[in-house]
């Protein structure tokens, strides 16, 4: 077995608690499944899961290894993910006001699914502690002696996005229930309004978190 099987353990019961403790990747699939639906939901998820994807095989190849060593290329793609964030915020905020679907309506064509894919994708990739997580984190369960690194790596990665799927179905669903029920009512351009500050507020915190 390539993996340590203690190490492994030790790795899946991690994976339990970080996929339970609420982050930017929820609160941005919650954000989308609220403006959008079940199915955008879901394509924001997949989204997100191809941007994690290309963290876990940058930092098997050490790509991750130049950011963490370059202060001002990490500022730099951090300041790019907030205002990315900031970007889709204002957007669906100025949607609401004047009453157009800002982050996609429920039963949105396929276009929209793939710019809900495309954001997920862009917010999660422009997000250098994604990157630094896998860099730091999945090591500590690699053990040099049973087999390569990275091959480690690639196999301990995609354990923690594939854990979190059961998660993200139940809040998926539970969030397009909502939202459907408030659509019913009327009350679109409030999810819209909704999702958008949720949007603008995790990218002040990501601004507000830059050393300074």
């Amino acid at each position: 077995m390539p993996v340590d099987p203690n190490l492994l353990s030790g790795y899946l019961l991690a994976c339990v608690v970080l996929v339970l403790t609420p982050g930017p990747d929820m609160a941005f699939v919650l954000g989308q499944t609220l403006s959008g639906g079940a199915r955008r939901g879901w394509a924001a998820t997949i989204g997100v899961f191809t941007g994690a994807t290309v963290h876990i095989l940058a930092a098997a190849a050490g790509v991750a290894a130049l950011v963490a060593a370059n202060p001002l290329l990490f500022t730099g793609l951090r300041v790019i993910g907030a205002l990315y964030l900031l970007y889709l915020g204002f957007h669906a905020i100025r949607a609401a006001f004047r009453g157009a679907g800002g982050l996609g309506e429920a039963g949105a064509p396929t276009a929209s699914l793939f710019a809900a894919w495309r954001q997920g994708f862009l917010t999660n990739l422009l997000n250098p502690k994604v990157g630094l997580f896998f860099l730091a984190f999945v090591p500590l369960f690699v053990d040099p002696t049973r087999s390569a690194p990275w091959v480690q790596m690639l196999i301990l990665g995609p354990l923690l996005p594939a854990i979190s799927i059961p998660f993200f179905a139940v809040l998926i669903a539970g969030a397009a229930r909502i939202a459907g029920r408030l659509r019913a009512s009327s009350a679109g351009r409030w999810l819209d309004g909704a999702a958008g500050t949720l949007f603008v507020g995790l990218g002040v915190r990501m601004l507000a978190g830059m050393p300074r």
